[in-house]
């Protein structure tokens, strides 16, 4: 799905006939998740939930439909954001107030649920790890893990931000942006608000530093290689690392893509990390004793899911039959389109008055621009020493 001027151009027959029946089936998935859940009750029956998530998934294909066109995909503005604009339009117009699309909004609550599948999608092939490198390696969870862990000490303690706003936007800024965001938010069950206003900032500074880093590097007449590792560090989401980096070179194009893939990799840790962190708190600013019970009560099940997709793929492509990266691509394709169907619910979800709110009291705009800034310094300073 890509096109340039005529939209059309995304569409055959394989990609409707595909599309169709790839959503057809998280349908029925979701139908099955419910029943399993108990959620469907004579007042919410499944084809409430089924009319609902079938406009999602429409809304969604629109919003993938925008964000594949060429001058779209380019600058940064993909899927992701599209998704969430066009829900927030769908959730805060005055025609849709009220009981109107009573079934949307039900599915619509989901939207976490939605997010998890898509993070155990999400998967990567272990041998990455030693196949890429040590510099790549060291570039790309030697200046994140500082980064976040200082962002969030500075949102905390010398913003006051309360610990869910702070510990999503030090991630978004300084992991992999919305994949990150959404990770996190599941693993401390953060409101929707709070998650829909971590996501929106991240991925609007991330369209201003994907052509503020690439042309600032080839003013300074930067080592490509040394750029591209920067790059791949410290710009948030695969998308835009591979577009701003191919403003470069292919050269830096090339290590910023596998310092990000490495990046990414490390997501299902940070999640677990984040997990035994985050059982050992009450409250606010209170802390229990820690017990391997409560935590596998409160463990997010979609990380165990992510490591067994990652071992299924590891395995099959380890193999070397040609199947192997195609099943590596189709999972990759459904997750972003699981993601897509995700943020579509958020942004419905949103209420954007309390959204700009939020946004001007919880002091994320704030800690956006400290946690990028040390961020793109350390990611540098790593980049020169292991590349330079």
């Amino acid at each position: 799905m890509r096109w340039n001027s005529n939209p059309l151009e995304a569409w055959d027959l394989y990609s409707i006939v595909g599309t169709i029946l790839m959503l057809g089936m998280f349908l029925g998935f979701y139908l099955l998740s419910l029943v399993a859940m108990g959620k469907l009750t004579i007042t919410n029956p499944g084809k409430a939930y089924a009319k609902g998530f079938v406009a999602l998934c429409v809304v969604a294909i629109i919003a993938f439909w925008i964000g594949t066109q060429s001058w779209c995909k380019k600058n940064g503005l993909g899927y992701a954001i599209w998704s969430i604009i066009i829900g927030m339009i769908i959730g805060n117009s005055p025609l849709t107030s009220g009981d109107r699309l009573k079934n949307v909004k039900l599915t619509a609550k989901y939207g976490e649920y939605f997010i998890k599948c898509s993070l155990v999608l999400l998967a990567v092939e272990f041998s990455i790890l030693g196949e890429l490198g040590l510099p790549a390696i060291a570039v790309a969870w030697g200046a994140s893990p500082i980064t976040l862990v200082s962002s969030y000490l500075i949102g905390t303690r010398l913003f006051k931000m309360k610990t869910i706003p702070a510990l999503l936007m030090a991630t978004g800024a300084t992991w992999c942006g919305a994949s990150a965001i959404s990770a996190i938010a599941a693993v401390v069950n953060a409101p929707n608000n709070e998650t829909v206003v971590c996501i929106g900032i991240v991925a609007a500074g991330t369209v201003i530093f994907t052509f503020a880093q690439p042309y600032f590097a080839l003013l300074v007449g930067m080592d490509h290689s040394v750029a591209g590792a920067w790059i791949g560090g410290s710009i948030d989401q695969t998308g835009n690392v591979i577009a701003s980096a191919a403003i470069i070179s292919d050269e830096a194009t090339e290590i910023a893509g596998i310092v990000k893939i490495i990046l990414n990799s490390g997501l299902g840790i940070l999640a677990t990390l984040v997990a035994l962190w985050w059982q050992t708190r009450a409250s606010e600013g209170q802390k229990k004793e820690f017990s391997w019970l409560f935590l596998w009560d409160k463990f997010p099940k979609f990380v165990l899911g992510y490591f067994i997709c990652s071992g299924i793929l590891t395995i099959i492509i380890g193999q070397g039959i040609p199947e192997g990266e195609a099943l590596q691509f189709a999972v990759h394709s459904m997750s972003r389109w699981w993601f897509s169907i995700a943020f579509v619910a958020l942004g419905i979800s949103t209420n954007l008055k309390e959204l700009y709110k939020n946004s001007k009291s919880t002091g994320v705009i704030k800690l956006y621009l400290v946690s990028n800034s040390i961020d793109i310094v350390l990611s540098f300073f790593a980049a020169w020493i292991f590349f330079g």
